[in-house]
């Protein structure tokens, strides 16, 4: 029983092949250039907001609530952080620390603090 020989298709391309696929198309108008006055221009790029995650934490503090907000980008400078914590302070009236790349705010005070960074184009997450 001898295997039947596998025929082998041309792979360099005939001259038909060369030509555009889509040259026997009708495009109309399209043809004729790009259309710059009918399209709307497109809408700015808004600068993405920030993602913050907003969890309340008692551990290793004597029972004592604090917030802590963490999610800051690696753009965020130490003293763009220390900024942010000397507004949010001032503004709710209570102490607050910076730990490594957090922030923690003393009290349970997250209706507060929210609106306060929402307002200052985050988007916060409660993590409880």
């Amino acid at each position: 029983m001898a295997r039947e020989k596998k025929q082998r298709i041309a792979t360099d391309a005939a001259p038909e092949l060369r030509t555009s696929p889509f040259a026997a198309l009708d495009l109309g108008p399209l043809r004729e250039g790009p259309i710059a006055a009918t399209t709307a221009s497109p809408s700015p790029k808004k600068e993405p907001k920030e993602r913050l995650l907003l969890r309340r934490s008692t551990a290793h503090r004597s029972g004592k609530t604090v917030l802590v907000l963490e999610g800051f980008s690696p753009a965020w400078s130490a003293a763009k952080l220390e900024d942010l914590l000397r507004e949010l302070k001032a503004s709710l009236g209570c102490g607050g620390q910076i730990k490594g790349r957090t922030i923690e705010i003393q009290g349970d005070q997250p209706d507060r603090l929210q609106p306060l960074l929402e307002s200052r184009g985050f988007l916060v997450k409660r993590g409880w």
